[in-house]
Parts: structure tokens; C-alpha cells; sequence
């Protein structure tokens, strides 16, 4: 296993503001990747329980951003609880422009590749099972996670290709599917050609990993109908993917602190959609009943 890294204090603004960034502090720090000078982190929260035979799940969680800046803390209330499910959770930083200036979303995606590889390659002395490995992420973070697990290309040229980046199964909040000119997206790329190359939209191909995908419809930043013409591509080419439709919210409802109630409500259906896969047992005091502590809005599944 890469060498722990010291866990170096916030020097941004952005990280100033941090509210999560304490959750952190009994996190071990690992460096899965180095690139232009600086090391990229790998922050895994120890998981209760003994670590069963043949090691316990893993669910690796990617920021959300649009590909300029965002906070690898961001999921840290999530780590938190599946942590307590037995699941090893990891927090995993990646390049975005506000501290490698010249990168690009392929860097994003480059990043992801080698940090699924990283878990597996070290599934061992982490104690993860290797065939359980669900990654989550949010916008850019999620574009990388899906990019892993549709796109034959973009590998690291220092990375083990012989050790496989796909998912397992995907847990996505508001991703970004499909770019265009237009959006926010898009101008992240360096031209149309590339912007296509990296269009997951264009790519939906049969036996990929399932997933559930948690979108707003008021989201302005990653359009709401992308996701459904992205559920009708999977459903299309018979893979599971489940849409979760949240009426009129906006960007971001799914964190802790947005909004605690639909927080609870998505990881409640995380947590349901991993025991219907077989990934995790059924909580201990789960007797049946739906553990979801909605706001009183509208959502439904699609």
C-alpha cells in the first residue's frame, strides 16, 4: 500500500469554510496517485464491526464539482453512516482547476480510474472484498465515476490496466450525462470533439453496472431532464438504473448541510438499493418498514 500522507491543514478559502472537514480527523490518509507535485488523498473512515471473510464492502465517494473547484469532505456525513453499516467508506480527491490549473475533465477522469484501481490493488491490507467496490459521486465527481465503468479509453498511462476500474454499482447525485456548448459542462472541455469524447450519453452500452441516480428538478446547473433521457438509454440496453425524481429542488439538496431530511431520505434509499443488490445485509432494525424521513415534497421513482 502507497505510504500515508500527513493530513495538511486547509489554506483556501473555500476549505476555511469547510463544516465537514473535522469528520476527517479519525480518517487514515493515503496518497493513491501523485501527479504534477502534489499527492492525491485517499481518506478512509475506520468501519465497525469485525472485517468478515473474504474483507467487507467498499464504497468510494467522488466530490462534487464542475470540474473548477469542490470540497473532498463533501460526502463525509455519508462515510459516516455506512461506516456504522460495516462498509468501508473513501473520500477520494481528484483534479479540478482551482488547485491544477491546467487541468481537464480527462484529468477528473484519469484520477477516478486510478483511485478504483488503487482500492483494488490494495483490497487486502484495506479489507475490502475487490467485487464490492460501489462508488458514489455527485456532477463532475459522478461524470468520472460513470466514465469509469462506460468508457473503453482514458487511462492513466502509470496505471495497472490489467486491474479493472468499473464499479460495481453506482450511487449518483445530480450527474453530469451529457454536455453541451451551452452548459456549464460543456465549456469545461477544449473543443466539441472532445466534449463529445466525453459525452457519457453517447456511450450507453448493455451490462453495466447498476445504479440509482438522485436528481432535483429545479437543479439550474445540471439539467434534470439529462438524467432521464440517460435512464431511458440504460433501461433501453436493459441495465438497471433507477431514477429518483426530487420535485423542485435545486443543486446540492442531498447534502447534510442543505437539507438533513433529504440527506436521510437518499441515504435510507442507498442503503435499501445496496441490500436489494446483495451488497449488505438488512439493518438490524430494519423491520419492514420504509426508513425514509421525507420533507412532505414530492418525489418518486422512475
Amino acid at each position: 500500500m502507497p505510504p500515508q500522507s500527513v493530513l495538511r491543514p486547509a489554506v483556501d478559502p473555500l476549505s476555511m469554510m469547510d463544516r465537514n472537514r473535522t469528520l476527517l480527523a479519525d480518517t487514515t490518509c493515503y496518497s493513491y496517485k501523485h501527479v504534477d507535485g502534489q499527492d492525491l488523498e485517499a481518506y478512509v473512515f475506520p468501519a465497525s464491526g469485525e472485517v468478515p471473510e473474504g474483507g467487507r464492502p467498499a464504497i468510494l465517494f467522488f466530490y462534487s464539482s464542475t470540474w473548477d473547484t469542490g470540497l473532498v469532505s463533501q460526502f463525509a456525513p455519508h462515510c459516516l453512516y455506512f461506516a456504522n453499516r460495516g462498509v468501508l467508506p473513501i473520500l477520494l480527491d481528484y483534479r479540478v482547476t482551482s488547485r491544477f490549473p491546467a487541468a481537464t475533465p480527462f484529468d477528473a477522469m484519469r484520477d477516478a480510474r486510478s483511485a478504483i484501481r488503487w482500492a483494488r490493488q490494495n483490497a487486502p491490507e484495506l479489507g475490502i472484498r475487490p467485487d464490492r467496490l460501489i462508488v458514489c459521486g455527485g456532477a463532475a465527481g459522478a461524470h468520472a465515476a460513470l466514465a469509469a465503468a462506460l468508457l473503453p479509453e482514458g487511462d492513466d498511462p502509470k496505471d495497472d490496466t490489467s486491474v479493472s476500474c468499473a464499479p460495481d454499482a453506482l450511487i449518483l447525485f445530480s450527474p453530469i450525462v451529457e454536455l453541451s456548448a451551452k452548459g456549464v459542462s460543456g465549456v469545461r472541455f477544449p473543443d466539441k470533439k472532445a466534449a463529445r469524447q466525453g459525452d457519457l450519453m453517447r456511450h450507453v452500452r448493455r451490462d453495466l453496472p447498476p445504479m440509482v441516480i438522485f436528481h432535483g428538478t429545479g437543479d439550474r446547473v445540471v439539467p434534470f431532464q439529462n438524467s432521464v433521457r440517460f435512464r431511458r438509454r440504460m433501461w433501453w440496453r436493459r441495465n438497471l438504473c433507477r431514477l429518483r425524481e426530487f420535485e423542485t429542488e435545486g443543486h446540492g439538496f442531498f447534502n447534510f448541510n442543505v437539507n438533513p431530511r433529504l440527506y436521510e431520505l437518499t441515504i435510507n434509499e442507498s442503503d435499501a438499493f445496496l441490500v436489494e443488490l446483495g451488497f449488505l445485509p438488512p439493518a438490524a432494525d430494519d423491520d419492514g418498514t420504509p426508513r425514509l424521513a421525507g420533507d412532505g415534497r414530492p418525489n418518486r421513482a422512475l
